[in-house]
């Protein structure tokens, strides 16, 4: 199963989606200066400005779900026990169960248009908020490292914003990832870094 990511997460590739979402991001101030500008450009360049930011900001949103999901497992305080190396030695096995939980995550993706090799208007500054609810999930940790991860159901919902105006808006319903995910070498538990997960399963 491919690993969703933001883009999918909220529809990003469905045309009417892109299109309401486009009408909305028109009635603000950062575009309509942009076309402004635009009014002596040829006009498919002007109708395919809107295009073009829908489509940098689906790149910008290329970020998968589950890295979502790792990295926040991997900063929870619970898990930092297992750090101890005292307590948990390198070659015990633990097998973490996580009941109901919810996870937040924001991004703000930033999208500077182009004419000419030159920015045109200011950068038009995105707002992202995605909330995850995950019924379950058993971590496998081993050497204060989560190994993979076994799910339970995940609902998401999610919004994203510019100026204040809701361009995309997600309701609440299922996600679909696979049941089993995979941390190759291990996710050391308490890393910065934001969280890959090597295979999904």
């Amino acid at each position: 199963m491919t690993a969703q990511s933001l883009a999918s997460f909220f529809d990003l590739d469905n045309a009417q989606v892109r299109s309401d979402g486009l009408t909305a991001l028109g009635g603000t101030a950062a575009l309509y200066g942009v076309k402004t500008l635009l009014t002596a450009a040829p006009l498919l360049l002007q109708r395919n400005v809107g295009e073009g930011v829908a489509d940098a900001l689906k790149a910008a949103l290329d970020i998968r779900i589950v890295d979502i999901i790792a990295t926040a497992w991997n900063t929870r305080r619970e898990l930092r026990q297992y750090t101890d190396r005292a307590k948990h030695p390198a070659d015990q096995i633990i097998d973490h169960a996580l009941g109901k939980h919810d996870i937040r995550s924001k991004h703000k993706p930033r999208v500077q248009i182009v004419l000419d090799n030159s920015p045109l208007g200011p950068e038009l500054e995105f707002e992202v908020t995605v909330a995850l609810n995950l019924e379950a999930a058993i971590l496998r940790i081993q050497d204060g490292r989560i190994m993979f991860a076994r799910l339970g159901k995940i609902f998401g919902t999610g919004t994203i914003k510019c100026e204040g105006a809701t361009l995309f808006s997600r309701p609440t319903k299922a996600v679909q990832l696979p049941l089993t995910l995979s941390f190759g070498a291990g996710l050391p538990i308490g890393s910065t870094t934001a969280a890959k997960v090597a295979d999904a399963a």
